[in-house]
């Protein structure tokens, strides 16, 4: 299965789901994810952080599941806020908005909360993830999780904001394509604060043996609708206090 996850991100071809040749448990879909990442950095890529996924309940309905999902970030796929990115890294690319937070110091659980998380934090970031669905069909929660989280790009905008003084969940975002409107939303949609999803984030890589390292970037989940730019297209979101982000599709 590995060959054919490689295989994947290296043609942007999207492929069969692994779960319809097989049955997949999500905690063997882990422990393939771990093996992709390994096998990732082996090939020369460097880990720089992690994400959460399915951090509201559409999504979680959709895949048949009642808790976020973890993927990791990888560093060839980070890009800067204005930065031209290639539709053709993609097999089907989408965007979400996100809130990014970079890690102060190392925190690893269990039993880290969003307050000991907070502690944890050097400042957050408005972000977009470039997720990439690498799977035709109908792909499980499990399918998603070996494969990364649909993990793919992220743009990262500016500036670095301390958070210690600002309640996230109140935090609000304008989300724009091409200069239009697409959503309003706050950052409550993400697990009620994105501070939760970076505690659960902690909490669930303890149990894989696993944690958060000073200067990793998280990004804590989708806080609006999916969009689906095409080359030529810009996206840009502008958040309440922490600054805007754009990405320029080519």
């Amino acid at each position: 299965m590995i060959d054919l996850l490689l295989e994947t991100r290296a043609t942007h071809r999207a492929v069969a789901p692994p779960s319809q040749s097989r049955p997949l448990l999500l905690a063997d879909a882990y422990r393939i994810q771990d093996e992709l990442r390994d096998a990732l950095v082996n090939r020369g890529e460097r880990l720089v952080g992690w994400k959460a996924g399915f951090t509201s309940k559409g999504p979680q309905r959709t895949f048949g599941v009642d808790h976020p999902v973890c993927g990791f970030l990888l560093a060839s796929g980070v890009f800067a806020t204005g930065d031209a990115v290639p539709v053709a890294r993609f097999a089907q690319l989408a965007v979400e908005v996100e809130v990014a937070f970079v890690m102060r110091r190392e925190l690893a659980g269990p039993g880290v909360s969003a307050a000991t998380a907070l502690t944890a934090v050097e400042g957050a970031l408005p972000a977009l993830e470039l997720v990439d669905f690498r799977f035709g069909g109908t792909p499980t929660a499990a399918d998603a999780v070996a494969d990364g989280v649909f993990a793919n790009a992220i743009v990262l905008g500016q500036p670095l904001t301390p958070v210690a003084a600002i309640d996230l969940a109140l935090e609000g975002v304008v989300y724009e394509q091409n200069g239009q409107v697409a959503a309003t939303n706050t950052a409550a949609e993400v697990l009620g604060n994105p501070l939760n999803s970076l505690a659960w984030i902690a909490n669930h890589l303890a149990g894989r043996g696993l944690g958060l390292r000073a200067h990793d970037i998280v990004m804590t989940g989708s806080i609006s609708t999916l969009l689906r730019p095409t080359a030529g297209d810009v996206v840009s979101a502008r958040f309440t206090r922490l600054g805007s982000v754009s990405a320029r599709f080519v």
